[in-house]
This record gives C-alpha cells, sequence and structure tokens, in this order.
C-alpha cells in the first residue's frame, strides 16, 4: 500500500511539475513576443536554422507539425522582417530552403544571452548537482517523448 501512494504522490509531484513548466514555457513565449516581436515558434524556426543549416520548407513543416500553408504565412511574416529568406535549390527549383538572415543572427544571438543569464542563475541557485540531475532528467524525458512520437 505504501509504494502505491507514494507511486501516486510521485506521480502528482511529476503532473504539477509539467503544468508549472507549461506555465513558465507560456511565459517565456509572451517575453520573446514582447521583446523580439515575432512568436516563440517563429523563434524556435530561427533556431533550428541557425543551428542545423538551411532548411526545407516541407521539413520545417514536419518538425514544428505545421501545413505548408500555415508555414508559408509564418515565412511570410519573418521574411518581411529580413529575418530569413528564402532560397530556392540549384538542383531542383521546387525545392524552397530557408536561411537565417544576419539580422536573424543577430535577434538570435540576443535571444541567447538571454537564455545564458538564466542559465547562470539557475547554475548559481540549484548547485552543480542538481544542474546534473536536471539535465539527466530533461535528457531521459526529452528522449522518452521522442521515441513515442515515431
Amino acid at each position: 500500500m505504501v509504494a502505491t501512494e507514494s507511486r501516486t504522490t510521485n506521480l502528482d509531484q511529476l503532473e504539477q511539475h509539467l503544468f508549472t513548466l507549461s506555465d513558465i514555457y507560456r511565459k517565456h513565449q509572451e517575453y520573446i513576443k514582447a521583446k523580439h516581436k515575432i512568436t516563440g515558434l517563429e523563434m524556435e524556426i530561427i533556431q533550428l536554422v541557425i543551428m542545423e543549416g538551411p532548411q526545407k520548407m516541407k521539413d520545417i513543416g514536419k518538425r514544428f507539425n505545421v501545413k505548408l500553408s500555415t508555414l508559408t504565412s509564418i515565412i511570410d511574416k519573418i521574411e518581411k522582417q529580413r529575418l530569413v529568406k528564402r532560397v530556392n535549390s540549384k538542383e531542383d527549383r521546387r525545392v524552397v530552403f530557408l536561411e537565417v538572415s544576419k539580422k536573424g543572427e543577430k535577434l538570435f544571438d540576443s535571444y541567447r544571452r538571454y537564455l545564458n543569464v538564466i542559465a547562470q542563475m539557475m547554475c548559481r541557485h540549484l548547485g552543480q548537482e542538481h544542474i546534473q540531475a536536471l539535465s539527466k532528467g530533461m535528457e531521459l524525458m526529452s528522449s522518452y517523448v521522442t521515441s513515442q512520437e515515431s
């Protein structure tokens, strides 16, 4: 009986922490919109292209589970702000790649500095042991969720 109660308590705590993280993420999305004048998804697209190089539009749509028509509107908006640019493939003109402009790189560098400040504050507050445990836990969660999506 104690093991079942403990398991229920752990599940309840995990659920509460996930709810709290969801709230933090929502507030973070609001910060991005207020500070950088783009949505969180738009920032994530810029981050993806910076981290992994030019991406095909259809691959971006799959990655973020966004229909190509919706993605086109999103990209139109950030292209108008000169944060990204579309480039046709030299091999197949029907294929369109998305690249980040210098302005987009500067915007992302500003965002990355903000994230670094938050990470440094967390490290000071939590300590190395807790940061390692948190990082490992997040790695395991990500791995599990990713394996479930496949």
